[in-house]
């Protein structure tokens, strides 16, 4: 049964919320196992970036549906990390990549909106630190961002294509990120990472938490961003 999503169902949708309807559609998939939603021109970002995944999503899972259904969902305006107060957390992304040593970072820097998601520097170089010791030598270290930024030495490397990145995140044996869609990727994977360490900041919304990290998946690593500009002495 395919329904179509017109704009407006879930507001503004980007990555993040795709994975987020896509808990919603396994929810409701306890009515109907069979219910699979299109997405209607309006209905998420033109982004390039936000196409591409849904296009990915189409194929890699049984969510989303490149054809138009016969009927709307008559919803309107409901945002899908409040439905996770009715839903929980249900949703499933299967992984049909094999895992490799490898260690993918995604640093959030330039949010553009809740800019207190965006990492404080110190919060990348200290993973650069770990990851880059003795133990870690075997694996792949790549850093996942959209532009080339700092290569801190030779045994790391940049990787700015979008898809590339969804690739490194089903390979990589541990992934590290921010409040944004790849986390909400790499979190709703099954058998995903084996490592999943979350950072955000201590203004960081409950709701938009990544999938199942209140259930113990994962790790949960908090930063402190002085919005009110504290002073410590007169």
């Amino acid at each position: 049964m395919i329904i179509n999503i017109e704009p407006g169902t879930f507001g503004t949708v980007r990555n993040g919320d795709l994975i987020g309807i896509c808990n919603v559609i396994e929810h409701l998939r306890k009515g109907n196992p069979k219910i699979r939603f299109h997405m209607k021109p309006g209905s998420m970002s033109n982004e390039k970036y936000v196409q591409d995944f849904h296009s990915f999503l189409i194929i890699a899972t049984d969510y989303f549906s490149a054809f138009e259904g016969e009927e709307s969902l008559p919803w309107r305006k409901v945002n899908v990390w409040d439905f996770r107060d009715i839903s929980g957390d249900v949703v499933k992304i299967p992984n049909f990549l094999p895992q490799k040593k490898k260690i993918a970072i995604f640093p959030l820097t330039d949010a553009s909106y809740n800019t207190w998601r965006n990492w404080p520097p110190h919060v990348l170089e200290g993973l650069i630190e770990k990851y880059s010791a003795e133990e870690y030598k075997d694996y792949e270290k790549v850093i996942c961002c959209k532009n080339t930024g700092y290569v801190p030495n030779e045994e790391w490397q940049v990787s700015t294509d979008f898809m590339d990145n969804i690739r490194h995140i089903m390979e990589a044996e541990i992934f590290a990120g921010g409040d944004t869609g790849t986390t909400h990727f790499a979190f709703a994977l099954d058998n995903g990472p084996k490592e999943l360490i979350y950072y955000g900041s201590s203004r960081a919304l409950v709701h938009t938490l990544p999938f199942y990290l209140l259930k113990g998946k994962g790790c949960f690593y908090h930063y402190w961003l002085d919005f009110e500009g504290s002073k410590w002495n007169n």
